[in-house]
């Protein structure tokens, strides 16, 4: 059995090549954000102050998130940049960069869900800074 073969229009390739543009802006801030965050922790690290240390835990973990997002972005991007570029393989690209956007989601669900908790755990201590000040 042959499989059926598919080609975006214009209009839509043009779409495609938005989005994969988007999609590299937005892995370069996820990366951009993974250093940042990744300094920090090796700042925190060297302090050696341990307490510190298993208080910021959550934060390799959403720098771990940050980066894999950014790479899954990445490939995402070449997806959709193959869409436009090549010639009857666009549902199956367009598949494939689908489930690298899935995998981006569920990273930034971890990084989301990190931070609330942070934030809720934070938020006593942030009030009596705000009352202190």
């Amino acid at each position: 059995m042959t499989e059926a073969r598919f080609e975006f229009g214009s209009a839509e390739n043009k779409h495609f090549s938005s989005l994969a543009k988007y999609c590299v802006v937005s892995a370069l801030a996820l990366v951009v954000y993974g250093i940042a965050n990744a300094s920090f922790l090796f700042n925190v690290i060297a302090s050696g102050k341990v307490a510190l240390m298993v208080r910021t835990l959550d934060d390799a973990f959403v720098t771990l998130a940050a980066f894999f997002a950014a790479y899954q972005l990445g490939q995402a991007a070449k997806g959709f940049r193959k869409i436009v570029s090549t010639q009857g393989d666009d549902l199956a690209l367009l598949n494939l960069s689908s489930k690298k956007l899935r995998l981006v989601f569920a990273s930034l669900a971890i990084m989301l869900v990190s931070l609330a908790v942070r934030f809720v755990l934070d938020y006593p201590a942030l009030i009596n800074w705000i009352k202190a000040a």
